[in-house]
């Protein structure tokens, strides 16, 4: 199947008027679609990075890619790297340097985290072991005092999944595999049930159920 946003606001209203519930336009299905998904993306997220294995769910989103550093213009004591402008969750990162050598481990802190890793002897930033920040889409990386200079920032993230609009609904609802939608859309109907209080919302078992059948 496709999985036109057409096909995808067809089956979600044909599952909430079997149930009996209210009527959803588009605008409120595809908002409650997004949300889903982007819930979705950010579970399987979770499980890359406790396996260190891409889930074929959002293989299309992973994306390796390399990051130019340059010196702070507001710090001389930290280099800067820009985020990828459809960076959602990153995955992985590496530090390489001019002289083709990479850092050991890489710890991404909040400011406050930062400062008092800065000060303590034992997190001192070096080559090996940098300390990194992120603000807003800059990602602020400190290696100590060295001779050497981070040369650019190897990175793996997941990128920001791409949507269907309201006004072009004969494309792909987003641009996920198969099963991964099907998903999506059994967590967006249970959301639309939740939201409007309705009692005679199902299980996820029954919709499940209901959804096979759909299917077949």
């Amino acid at each position: 199947m496709e999985y036109k946003l057409s096909e995808v606001d067809f089956k979600i209203k044909t599952f909430a008027d079997k149930q009996g519930s209210d009527y959803f336009p588009l605008p409120i299905i595809l908002n409650y679609f997004k949300t889903a998904t982007l819930d979705f993306v950010g579970e399987k997220v979770k499980i890359i990075e406790k396996t260190q294995e891409v889930v074929d769910d959002i293989r299309p989103l992973i994306v390796p890619t390399k990051l130019n550093i340059i010196k702070d213009p507001n710090d001389n004591s930290r280099y800067i790297s820009g985020l990828p402008v459809n960076y959602f969750r990153v995955l992985s990162y590496d530090i390489i340097y001019n002289d083709g050598t990479r850092c050991r481990r890489a710890d991404v802190l909040r400011q406050g985290e930062y400062k008092i890793a800065h000060n303590n002897p034992n997190r001192t930033p070096t080559k090996l072991y940098p300390l990194i920040t992120q603000e807003s889409n800059l990602y602020q990386i400190d290696i100590g005092e060295n001779d050497v200079v981070p040369r650019y920032m190897k990175l793996i993230y997941c990128k920001q999944p791409n949507f269907a609009t309201v006004s072009n609904t004969n494309v792909r609802a987003v641009n996920l595999p198969d099963e991964a939608i099907e998903k999506i859309i059994l967590s967006t109907v249970t959301r639309l049930f939740n939201s409007t209080g309705d009692q005679r919302s199902q299980s996820n078992y029954q919709l499940q159920e209901a959804f096979r059948k759909f299917n077949k």
